[in-house]
Order: C-alpha cells, then structure tokens, then sequence
C-alpha cells in the first residue's frame, strides 16, 4: 500500500476509497476486539474518516503541510472532525486550528454508514459557540487550551440538521439529496 504522508494534496479516486473501505472493515474488526476487552475502543482515524469526506464531497486530501485537512475546489480549508460513537460525540479543537469551512463525520458502525454534516462555519464564527456555560470557543483557544465540543449537540441536534450525504461503506456508494437520498434516509429510520 503506498504511503501518501509524501504527498501535497490527494485526490479520492476509486481506487482509494475502495482501498479505505477496506481499511475501515479492519479498523472495525479491531475496534470491536478492544471494546470487547476494555472500557473503550479506538478513536476513528483520520487516514479512513478523511479520505470518505473528500470522496463524497469532492474535496482534496491535504497529506501535506497546508493548512487543514481538505481543500474545496474553491480553496477553501476544511476542517473534519469525525466520531465512531453515533450517539454522542467529543472532539477537540487545537488552539490554532483555522478553516473555512467544518464538516462533521458521523459514522454508524452498526448499519456501516457515514453521515457526513457541512455545518457550514468557520473557525471564526465556531469561536463565538459556548465551550461551557462561561467560555467560549475562543476564550479557551485563546488561553492555549483545547476546547473539547460536542458537534452532534451543538449543531446536529441544536438545528435538528439532516445529513448532506450520506455513504454507505459496504457499498463505496453516497446519496446526496435527492429522491434516492431520501428513500434512503427512510429505509435508515425505520430500522433505527
């Protein structure tokens, strides 16, 4: 397998997304391996989560030293944050993490889907959310702190938001919003 650390931005063909689709089926076995013998699994990595965002989104892979983790074809920066728990999530923000745009990656590991959130923001606007009842983003940023958000709560639940696409693993396939998206999303709520 070549190792793209080497490279500036990757673009997502379909030869490797179907290569990360492999990698999550092992990354899943493990994951549920270390569950069953511990208090928690193994964070989603972001050699798997990013490459799907890019693929669904058509995005560039940055693998380089540029700012964020993809480019838009607009240039824009973004931002993923993704999360292998569907019903709650935490990530963490580096103090001087900047982009344009931020994206949510919410994986089912149970149906093998991504539900993937453009929340439409950026670092900007993202510092002026409550990092508590007394901070914000931006004040603990600012202290040198990582403030740690629940993305599912702030913006997925806050704004009763609907996934933008939706990938189905197994498959290598996406739904955008469409007729066929929606028939999806229905089949998906009646199994949950």
């Amino acid at each position: 397998m070549p190792i793209y650390n080497e490279f500036g931005r990757i673009k997502i063909d379909a030869a490797r997304i179907d290569e990360t689709c492999n990698a999550y089926f092992k990354w899943k076995d493990l994951n549920t391996y270390i569950s069953n013998n511990s208090h928690r699994g193994i964070n989603m990595p972001d050699a798997i989560s990013e490459p799907m965002g890019c693929y669904c989104l058509g995005y560039e892979w940055n693998r380089g030293d540029e700012v964020g983790d993809a480019t838009a074809p607009d240039g824009r920066k973004i931002e993923f944050k993704a999360t292998s728990r569907f019903e709650g999530d935490l990530s963490s923000f580096g103090p001087k993490c900047q982009f344009d745009d931020l994206v949510f990656l919410r994986f089912d590991l149970d149906n093998n889907l991504l539900y993937i959130y453009d929340l439409q923001v950026n670092s900007e606007e993202f510092g002026k959310y409550p990092a508590n009842s007394r901070e914000t983003i931006q004040d603990q940023k600012n202290q040198g702190r990582r403030p740690h958000i629940s993305l599912q709560t702030l913006f997925v639940e806050a704004k009763k938001l609907e996934p933008d696409i939706i990938f189905d693993i197994r498959k290598c396939q996406f739904y955008r919003r469409t007729e066929e998206y929606y028939k999806r999303l229905l089949e998906l709520k009646k199994t949950q």
